[in-house]
Order: C-alpha cells, then sequence, then structure tokens
C-alpha cells in the first residue's frame, strides 16, 4: 500500500514521518519524499493516529487521485532540483514523466488547474526558496549557487531572484547574512 503525504519537502521531512511511524510501532515501511510504502497491512486505529501525527507537524495524507499526483509531481521537482545539484543533464520534464508514470503534458495541464501555475513557474519558485536559504547560510559566491540551481548563467540567475523578490541576491545576502 502506498499512502501519498504533503507537504514533504526535504531529508528533514522524511526523518520526522519515520519518527512518528516507529513511535506508533508500524513496522515494515519505506519514507521517500511524498510518500509512504507499507509491505503489510495497516490497521484503521493505526491509520486514524498516524493521520493525528502526521497533521501534528503540517503534513497530511492525500486521498484524492488528482491530488496524489500533483504531490508526486511536487515530490519529483524537489527531487530533481536535488539532482542539477549533482550535476544531471536529464530535462526536467523526461524526469517527471520518467518518475510520475504519466505523460508530461497531462501532467502538466492537471498541475496548472489545480495549483495556478505553470510547472515551470514552481520549479522557479523552488529554485529562487532555495536560493534564499544558499544565501543565508551558505558561504558560496552568486555564480556557484546559480549553477547549483540550474541557471544558465549569474546574470539569469539574478534577474530571475530580482522579479520574484524584487532584490538582486547580493542585496538579499547582505539583508539576512547569519553569520
Amino acid at each position: 500500500m502506498k499512502m501519498i503525504i504533503s507537504h514533504m519537502v526535504c531529508n528533514r521531512c522524511i526523518i520526522v514521518t519515520e519518527a512518528i511511524l516507529n513511535k506508533l510501532a508500524v513496522q515494515n515501511y519505506e519514507v521517500s519524499l511524498g510518500e509512504i510504502k507499507f509491505r503489510d497491512q495497516v490497521s484503521e486505529d493505526t491509520f486514524i493516529l498516524l493521520r493525528e501525527e502526521l497533521e501534528k507537524v503540517g503534513f497530511e495524507i492525500v486521498e484524492d487521485k488528482n491530488q496524489q499526483l500533483i504531490e508526486s509531481i511536487k515530490a519529483a521537482i524537489i527531487k530533481y532540483l536535488e539532482l542539477l545539484n549533482e550535476g544531471t543533464q536529464i530535462k526536467m520534464s523526461q524526469y517527471i514523466g520518467d518518475n510520475v508514470y504519466y505523460e508530461y503534458s497531462y501532467l502538466s495541464d492537471l498541475f496548472s488547474k489545480a495549483e495556478n501555475k505553470t510547472i515551470e513557474k514552481y520549479f522557479i519558485e523552488l529554485r529562487i526558496d532555495k536560493a534564499k536559504e544558499l544565501l543565508k547560510y551558505s558561504k558560496s559566491d552568486i555564480r556557484t549557487i546559480g549553477q547549483q540551481l540550474g541557471f544558465s548563467s549569474s546574470q539569469h540567475f539574478s534577474n530571475q531572484f530580482k522579479q520574484y523578490l524584487g532584490v538582486t541576491p547580493n542585496t538579499f545576502r547582505k539583508k539576512h547574512l547569519i553569520f
């Protein structure tokens, strides 16, 4: 059985979910970004407790089939962003289609209707959020951060960043630098 979970966006989310499953003494499962795969059947009582515990930390079990696809797309986009940092050369549309197991055009239409934005716009927003994190907590220069996030140049990165936040990456860093 596979359970789709919304709002899981990082490896810490996986750790929190595993801690909840351990607390409930659930066994034989695998947690990945946006989902839990159970090898054994989960009792109704355990399912109710699991739902409650996940909601306490801001997660939600997704039961609607279309919304499950949307969450699977989001999880694939997050994983794709991680792969960019490792130097992947695969196109995002191909990666999403290969990992969500539907034609990209269908997924793109579904996502746009449900989220009121394109997959590409969502991906840019995700990259900008990651850029903000890197600008605050890392010493990497602007060019390196842009490359890590798959921007074609530091100028492209700066333009996108300024378009979304109204300030350049350098200005943002100076205002929010942690160390």
